[in-house]
């Protein structure tokens, strides 16, 4: 008998999931490995199985999080909203669903089609000879821009925050020691941006913005009430989540128009059918570079017609639910027209449905139709073997995207 593979398994390096996914979702069951911890685990890859494991109560983050919480440095206490269960993370997803419903991203859609056009403008006037980097100068600010507005982060301390993130984000190269310094300050810095709102607030000038509105909020029903380390994880994490996820699944999408030249084409003349090619890109590219989220099993079930006894751990893998060929057709091809689509698992499902999937939809679709519209060709200004890929972090991406544009088109006039 064979020892378990280790998982993660190596990422692929592209925007594909690891060609171990493959190999796992043709068994069709739960697939046993060894967690990088050292913790025995079983993969769950069929979009059916994936789905319970994430709409079922049985399956619990926050018990994870209570058995790995010494194993690790980063923060891993069920206080953050990822690795919480009911009641708890019920209450903090309340709190915070009123900033994030379809109709505040419709309220939203015109500053954030502004700020595409501005982010453009300052890209093409600081390009050479038509060449620059859609990472640091569109794809990453534009969703790093968006999420401070609607927290409430001084937009000038966006650098200095990506670079924390960038440490806690990372799979390897830091110390311990490094990650826990680097989560204290974080913390440190939205304690003191939460008190200095609490005080504008007292001094009757309160700012109009999501953290404020979790600072001030109303404790007369004392089960509702979020504590003060509730709002400073929850803003971090929502930091994180907002621009981080957004940004690196925004550099893939472009690296998808890229190589389909004729999509950008078709995309240009029918922008309507952005929505459809944005979910398909979605589905196609794989975002999580350590696999998924592990649950701790509190009751005997059943996953995929084989016994799954309490006590166990399992990781449900929604980038390889997303090629079950069960669900969908020719799974491994990128069809921006398949019907299929709106199946797919990439913003998770259940009670842990993404809470920005809105947002972060408006964000792709507003993105990409401005690059489209400004740019009449766009390419790659290097071989695409020559693109460094995220290996090393926990979300996949692309850490550059050198593109150049051939023959760029009179700006688009901006929304009103």
């Amino acid at each position: 008998m064979t020892d378990p593979a280790r998982f993660p398994f190596p990422p692929a390096g592209d925007v594909r999931p690891p060609d171990g996914y493959h190999a796992v979702l043709r068994t069709g069951a739960p697939h046993p490995v060894q967690l990088s911890s050292g913790q025995p685990a079983l993969l769950v890859t069929r979009h059916e199985d994936v789905t319970a494991v994430l709409g079922d109560d049985r399956f619990s983050r926050a018990g994870y999080t209570e058995l790995a919480r010494p194993l690790f440095a980063r923060k891993t206490e069920s206080v953050l909203l990822a690795t919480a269960d009911a009641p708890d993370h019920t209450r903090r997803r309340r709190a915070i669903l009123p900033a994030f419903t379809a109709r505040q991203v419709r309220l939203l859609r015109p500053r954030l089609e502004a700020l595409a056009e501005r982010l453009l403008d300052d890209l093409t006037a600081g390009a050479t000879a038509g060449e620059a980097d859609l990472v640091g100068g569109f794809t990453v600010p534009f969703p790093m821009q968006v999420i401070c507005e609607v927290l409430g982060v001084p937009p000038e301390d966006g650098a200095m925050l990506r670079a924390e993130v960038d440490i806690l984000m990372s799979t390897s190269g830091h110390t311990r020691e490094e990650v826990a310094a680097t989560q204290a300050r974080m913390d440190d810095y939205f304690a003191a941006l939460v008190a200095g709102k609490r005080r504008a607030a007292e001094a009757g000038t309160p700012a109009d913005d999501l953290l404020t509105r979790l600072a001030l909020r109303p404790d007369d029903d004392p089960a509702q009430r979020l504590s003060d380390r509730e709002v400073v994880a929850l803003g971090s994490g929502m930091l994180m989540a907002g621009y981080e996820t957004t940004g690196n699944s925004f550099g893939m999408c472009v690296v998808l128009l890229l190589r389909h030249p004729g999509l950008a084409r078709t995309l240009r003349e029918r922008p309507g059918r952005i929505p459809a090619a944005v979910e398909e890109m979605l589905r196609f590219s794989s975002l999580n570079n350590t696999g998924g989220a592990p649950h701790l099993v509190t009751a005997d079930t059943e996953l995929g017609g084989c016994p799954v006894a309490a006590g166990r751990i399992v990781v449900p893998l929604t980038d390889a639910a997303n090629r079950d060929p069960a669900v969908f057709t020719d799974p491994d091809a990128f069809d921006p027209d398949r019907p299929d689509v709106a199946s797919h698992l990439a913003f998770g499902h259940g009670r842990h449905l993404c809470l920005g999937a809105e947002l972060a939809r408006a964000e792709l679709q507003i993105g990409i139709g401005a690059l489209l519209r400004r740019f009449d060709e766009l390419e790659l200004a290097v071989p695409g073997e020559a693109l460094e890929w995220r290996r090393t972090m926990f979300i996949n991406g692309v850490w550059r995207l050198p593109v150049r544009w051939s023959v760029a088109a009179a700006p688009a006039k901006r929304p009103a």
